[in-house]
């Protein structure tokens, strides 16, 4: 390239073919009184059995997932099909709703990268600004293109993640994804939209505008999902690609009970289930995990009741939530009796 700052060399490209592949070593940020600071939580998010209670728990309301939409007003146009060909025409739809409601990877912070490669005092004072020299290979994908950056005193050493960020946004770019960070994750507009449940928006508008290990997608995520669980307000993520990561962030905080209740005041009693059978699976050394192992019962209201009684941190308002929805289930019966 002929600009200064994004020149790839002939030299620099047998160097990257020389250099090993770059390891991201990455560290988890939690709640300061957690204990899962030391835990990658991907490897256990990733597993088939926790992926499938997480999409049973979200739900998949056709008409929400949909939503409606802005499009530019246009003819319309009818189409004659047979019973058959309506039905693909249905799965076809149903399938691209379900590849909209894919969930963004649970994952640790990324650690910064401080990986000096060589230090050449001679060339110190040769110029006032950094180059930044870029793998351009197509094809590369863009967690393993090679980045180096040459500083004025002379050091070359490995682009820092936000770097790469912009680097890779200039040569690959992301469609919907802002070169800086758009103003509405600054702190203070944060917690405006926060504060009028503009959840969804906030989410998705990171998704697109971070990596998920991103520290800033981090930050910006749990803190909606915090907001959330303050404002009981869960409902509002249910149908939409985020509420199987909100939920597992409860589950590997161990703060699920306020999802608890709002899955039984809802009578979502299958849903409340899986979100225990989840937390088991997430810490097998609770006192939960290890209470069903030798439980013999296996209905789910016995299992609330336990998890009532063992694991949970507020036990008053879950009991009364499991005992409303034992009220509610007996009056149904007498009714129909």
């Amino acid at each position: 390239m002929a600009a200064p700052a994004m020149r790839t060399s002939f030299a620099l490209r047998r160097f990257i073919r020389r250099s090993h592949a770059i390891r991201t070593a990455l560290y988890c940020t939690a709640p300061e009184n957690s204990t899962q600071a030391s835990r990658d939580p991907l490897p256990v998010f990733m597993k088939e059995e926790v992926q499938t209670l997480l999409r049973n728990m979200t739900g998949f309301d056709i008409v929400r997932v949909a939503g409606p939409q802005k499009v530019p007003l246009r003819k319309p146009r009818y189409k004659l099909l047979t019973d058959e060909e309506l039905e693909q025409y249905q799965q076809s739809a149903e399938n691209r709703m379900k590849y909209r409601m894919q969930m963004a990877p649970f994952m640790k912070a990324r650690e910064p990268i401080k990986e000096v490669l060589s230090l050449d005092p001679e060339l110190q004072g040769l110029e006032n600004n950094k180059y930044i020299f870029t793998d351009i290979t197509f094809g590369v994908k863009d967690r393993q293109r090679f980045v180096v950056v040459r500083e004025p005193d002379g050091t070359l050493r490995k682009a820092s993640w936000e770097e790469r960020d912009r680097i890779n946004q200039i040569y690959s770019p992301v469609e919907g994804r802002q070169f800086r960070n758009p103003p509405m994750f600054e702190e203070e507009n944060l917690e405006a939209l926060l504060k009028n449940h503009k959840y969804v928006h906030v989410l998705d508008m990171a998704c697109v505008q971070f990596e998920p290990d991103n520290p800033e997608y981090i930050r910006v995520t749990h803190r909606t999902f915090e907001a959330i669980d303050s404002a009981h307000s869960y409902e509002d993520l249910r149908s939409t690609r985020h509420f199987g990561s909100m939920a597992f962030y409860y589950v590997w905080y161990k703060k699920i009970d306020y999802l608890l209740m709002d899955m039984i005041n809802r009578e979502l009693v299958t849903d409340a289930g899986d979100l225990v059978r989840l937390y088991c699976i997430t810490h097998p050394d609770s006192a939960i995990a290890q209470q069903l192992k030798t439980d013999t019962a296996s209905d789910l209201i016995s299992v609330l009741k336990t998890f009532c009684s063992v694991e949970a941190s507020h036990k008053g308002q879950l009991e009364l939530a499991i005992q409303g929805y034992e009220e509610k289930t007996r009056s149904k019966a007498t009714a129909n009796s």
